[in-house]
């Protein structure tokens, strides 16, 4: 399907990502992962022990219960073909009673003028929700997607605290990280 074509690009600065976020998962948190080709990436790295998994990605939390510690919320809703996600009023309700202490979320794109954007409003609502209740707040983005813009801004540069990339940003972007205290990995 569009997820599994999906899956190949850009799979080594996925996975790159992913090594330097899964250094930041702390046994006995209550842990939101977001879903997407990089959070599958995150998830068959995770470390087998006591977490508290919250998903929107039902293959994320599927790769997760391989391992028998981390206990698995999967997140209700309807399910985006695209990039297997589910969101919708019944994601926004459900998230509602749960806390996050750490959130690692992805992003469709990042431009300086928009933002951390996505091209899907349920998403867009969910991904927002999901930082104003986090405690942390970890972007996980490729380069690929500097520049770009969609639709839907569900975040900017001062509503998070780390930013993963595979490698270098260009200036521009680092010294608004900088000046919006984000740490850049």
């Amino acid at each position: 399907g569009v997820y599994s074509q999906r899956a190949t690009i850009n799979a080594e600065a996925r996975a790159k990502i992913a090594k330097k976020a899964v250094n930041y998962i702390e046994a006995r948190r209550s842990v939101f992962i977001d879903s997407g080709t990089t959070m599958m990436c995150l998830a068959k790295i995770l470390p087998n022990e006591e977490l508290s998994i919250i998903t929107s990605g039902p293959n994320i939390g599927l790769e997760i219960s391989k391992n028998s510690k981390p206990s698995v919320t999967l997140i209700g809703g309807q399910l985006n073909r695209h990039n297997l996600c589910t969101s919708g009023i019944y994601a926004l309700e459900f998230l509602a009673n749960i806390n996050i202490d750490i959130a690692f979320i992805a992003s469709s794109s990042f431009s300086m003028d928009s933002g951390f954007t996505c091209g899907n409003f349920n998403e867009y609502e969910l991904k927002k929700a999901v930082i104003k209740k986090a405690r942390h707040k970890i972007l996980l983005m490729d380069t690929s997607k500097l520049g770009k813009s969609l639709p839907y801004t569900f975040a900017r540069l001062e509503d998070i605290e780390l930013l993963i990339c595979e490698k270098e940003l260009p200036d521009e972007v680092k010294k608004a990280a900088h000046n919006a205290s984000v740490t850049l990995l």
